[in-house]
């Protein structure tokens, strides 16, 4: 899926689920979510759509119509300080109005 099926989609009101993942300090990735599946947003290119801020990720987003998207930034704090994985995810998800 591209922004502009998501675009499509949201006139017609059928508006998928979207979430922004922090990956990196100068990384994000947009997703759609099918269901229980998550896949990434393509570019032009059929290659997976990279923004370089949070800021054009949502403003990218606000040009298909969407109105909110969650934001999700996981961390592995848990293994850099040496603690054994709890088997639980440590991320901060927040809902963001765009």
């Amino acid at each position: 899926m591209n922004l502009e099926k998501i675009k499509s989609l949201v006139e017609k009101g059928q508006a998928p689920a979207i979430e922004v993942h922090s990956i990196d300090p100068n990384i994000y990735l947009i997703y759609y979510k099918d269901g229980e599946d998550i896949r990434p947003v393509l570019d032009k290119h059929d290659k997976t759509l990279r923004c370089k801020s949070r800021t054009s990720a949502f403003l990218l987003l606000g040009e298909t119509g969407i109105s909110t998207t969650d934001f999700v930034h996981q961390t592995a704090y848990d293994e850099m300080i040496g603690f054994a994985h709890s088997g639980q995810k440590t991320e901060l998800r927040e809902t963001i109005e765009l």
